[in-house]
């Protein structure tokens, strides 16, 4: 969504973008597979990639096939509905769009930044002028696993959202690590498909409650969040990070309205084992026995795990760098997001020459700290991808300055002819004219 978003913003200005992504054409983003949740939790009048065309907006998709009446009764957005609005969102805005082409490679050189995909007709070679990193929740991330599953073999786990199929969990014993919305959409989903329990291994003592970055969300919010201090910045993303945030009122009764779910809090899982095909899950509230285990363990940022960026992963200035929390506020996942520039783009870590660093925009889920409201999130996506945009826009303009000043300068282009006025005569030859009057 933030690809096709962003490169729309760029269409508006004048700008060709090309879209490269690594999935086979109509199945881009998350809302086929892996995606897990019955509908958004964004609100259903978003306005989301249309920017400022209101007859591109999902309210006007949706008008248009179902009628007025079928808008007022939705409550939420389906998620595969959305999908489906963005794959006409897609048709309609045209953007140039190479699917199965994965990014294996990024080199700067004079002449532009050189990016090399695979593809299923082998390696190809791209030069860009300026790349935007639009690559979702999953960018520079990988899947926070703990260690607890070190020696199990990965034929009985996986991570939420892995994009498995359920159907195979029909009458087996299910255990879910985490409270997420991740860890409801997928236990949801396997009691959907026949599982024959679900036991949400839960290491907090209660639920919480309130979702703090929702209550945070106002226009004031998204346009002041880029005045915040370092301090500012840190102090909210550390606050919210350690409240935690709930997982949905509807993806929670979901999963709570099957009578084989099984909420246990207060349980911290110690040791997990392999025994004559069973799991066996030793936890601070006794233990477990589960024929598969679903790890709704987040992710953590890690430049190194992508190849793509291995190059410019160890230049890169993170907010670890830069700040120093006051005691108390230590976070070590906020300290490895990337400190970005203004407009989303990345930066060298002081002392090193890395001309071109700065043509690289990180329109992703890590750029959440420095930006936060303007992105990962669908109500702030317009917001920052007409922000990098005019970014872009400006930053092309002045690399060819003079170019553009000799077109001013040698222009021919004639805006008048020449023939549509007639000079005048000073008004002393001019022949008098009287109004005869009968």
């Amino acid at each position: 969504m933030s690809g096709v978003t962003a490169a729309f913003a760029l269409k508006l200005r004048g700008i060709n973008a090309v879209i490269f992504d690594q999935a086979p054409a109509g199945r881009e983003g998350p809302w086929q597979t892996p995606a897990l949740m019955e509908t958004l939790r964004s609100p259903k009048q978003v306005v989301g990639p249309a920017l400022a065309s209101p007859s591109l907006t999902f309210q006007a998709w949706f008008k248009a096939q179902f009628g007025n009446e079928a808008w007022e009764a939705l409550d939420k957005i389906p998620r595969l509905q959305w999908g489906e609005y963005l794959q006409w969102f897609k048709t309609m805005t045209a953007p140039t769009l190479l699917s199965q082409h994965q990014l294996i490679d990024v080199k700067l050189t004079p002449q532009g930044r050189e990016l090399t995909f695979e593809t299923p007709n082998g390696s190809t070679h791209f030069m860009a002028q300026h790349v935007i990193i639009a690559t979702g929740m999953e960018s520079f991330s990988e899947p926070n696993i703990p260690e607890f599953m070190d020696k199990i073999p990965s034929d009985y786990w996986e991570h939420s959202y892995a994009g498995s199929d359920y159907q195979r969990f029909n009458g087996l014993s299910i255990g879910v690590v985490g409270y997420s919305a991740g860890a409801m959409d997928s236990s949801a989903t396997a009691l959907e498909h026949g599982a024959k329990s679900v036991e949400l291994l839960i290491r907090a003592k209660e639920m919480p409650r309130v979702n703090r970055g929702k209550v945070a969300g106002s226009a004031g919010f998204t346009h002041a969040y880029g005045y915040f201090t370092d301090a500012q910045k840190w102090h909210y993303a550390d606050y919210v990070l350690k409240a935690k945030t709930p997982a949905p009122h509807g993806s929670t009764l979901r999963v709570s309205r099957h009578a084989h779910a099984y909420f246990n809090f207060d349980t911290q899982v110690n040791h997990v084992a392999l025994k004559e095909n069973k799991l066996h899950v030793s936890t601070t509230q006794g233990d477990f026995s589960f024929d598969y285990l679903i790890l709704a363990t987040g992710y953590r940022l890690n430049w190194h795990k992508h190849s793509a960026f291995h190059r410019l992963a160890p230049f890169i200035k993170t907010w670890g760098d830069v700040y120093t929390p006051p005691k108390g506020e230590e976070n070590d996942e906020l300290a490895a997001h990337p400190y970005l520039g203004k407009y989303f783009e990345l930066q060298a870590k002081t002392g090193y020459e890395f001309p071109f660093i700065d043509h690289f925009y990180c329109f992703n889920l890590s750029a959440s700290l420095s930006m936060r409201p303007v992105i990962g999130l669908i109500p702030g996506t317009n917001t920052g991808a007409e922000r990098l945009a005019d970014h872009i826009a400006a930053k092309l303009y002045l690399a060819h300055q003079q170019q553009h000043l000799e077109r001013v300068k040698t222009s021919t282009e004639n805006e008048l002819l020449g023939d549509e006025w007639q000079p005048a005569l000073p008004p002393a030859q001019r022949v008098q004219q009287t109004e005869n009057v009968e």
